[in-house]
C-alpha cells in the first residue's frame, strides 16, 4: 500500500470498521454505498479496495468485531452469576435484548447473513481472513455443557437450539403490528422460565 505508513494504514482500517459498523446498522448493507463509507474516513473510493475486497468484506469484518465483543462481555455478565440455573436465565436474557437491539447481532444470527456472505468467497479467503472467532453462541454452549447440573452435554446441539430460539424474535414485528410489544414481552418472559427450569437439573441445589 504505497503511500501510507504502518500508524496511517492500521488508523484508516479501523475509521473504515467503524464508520462501517455505524452505516451497516442504520440502513444496513445492500443500501450503504462504498462511497458513503470512504466519505465518511476521508478517504478516495479507489482507496477503499487498498484495504478491503469489496463492502461485502469489510461488513463480514465488522459482524466478526461485533459477535467477539458480545461473547467477550458475555463471559462477564455470566461470571456473577451464584448458579448455574441463574448463569442460564442471564444469559438467555442477554441473547435476547442483543437480538432486540442490535441490527448486527440480529442479521448475523437471525438472517445468517454473515454465512451467506462467506458462501460467496473463495475458499481460500475464508480462511485466511474470517476464521471461526469465538461465537456468542458458542460461549453460551460451551460454558453450560461444562456444568454437570445442566441437561445437554453437547454444544453443538445447545447452539442449535440457540439459534432455533434467536428465530422467535422474528416475531416481535408481529406481535407490535397485531397486538402490543408488552404481549411479546411477556410471551419471551414465559419462553425463558420455561427453558431455564427445562435445561437445568431440578433436583439439586448448587453447593
Amino acid at each position: 500500500m504505497k503511500g501510507f505508513s504502518e500508524d496511517e494504514r492500521e488508523r484508516i482500517r479501523a475509521e473504515l470498521i467503524e464508520a462501517g459498523k455505524e452505516l451497516f446498522t442504520a440502513i444496513g448493507l445492500e443500501r450503504t454505498r462504498v462511497r458513503d463509507l470512504t466519505d465518511e474516513v476521508g478517504i478516495g473510493t479507489s482507496t477503499f479496495y487498498q484495504f478491503f475486497d469489496s463492502k461485502g468484506t469489510l461488513y463480514l469484518t465488522v459482524l466478526d468485531h461485533e459477535v467477539e465483543r458480545i461473547a467477550q462481555s458475555y463471559e462477564g455478565k455470566l461470571d456473577s452469576a451464584p448458579d448455574i440455573r441463574s448463569e442460564v436465565r442471564l444469559g438467555l436474557e442477554a441473547l435476547f435484548e442483543e437480538l432486540e437491539t442490535n441490527p448486527l447481532f440480529y442479521r448475523a444470527v437471525v438472517e445468517n447473513e454473515r454465512q451467506q456472505l462467506l458462501r460467496n468467497l473463495p475458499p481460500e479467503q475464508q480462511l485466511g481472513n474470517f476464521k471461526e472467532g469465538r461465537d456468542t453462541l458458542v460461549t453460551l454452549a460451551e460454558r453450560w455443557t461444562r456444568n454437570p447440573r445442566f441437561q445437554l452435554d453437547d454444544p453443538v446441539a445447545v447452539v442449535d437450539l440457540l439459534r432455533l430460539l434467536s428465530q422467535t424474535v422474528r416475531l416481535r414485528e408481529q406481535f407490535e403490528t397485531l397486538s402490543s410489544i408488552e404481549e411479546y414481552e411477556s410471551a419471551r418472559n414465559v419462553l425463558i422460565d420455561s427453558l431455564v427450569h427445562g435445561l437445568t437439573d431440578q433436583d439439586h441445589t448448587e453447593d
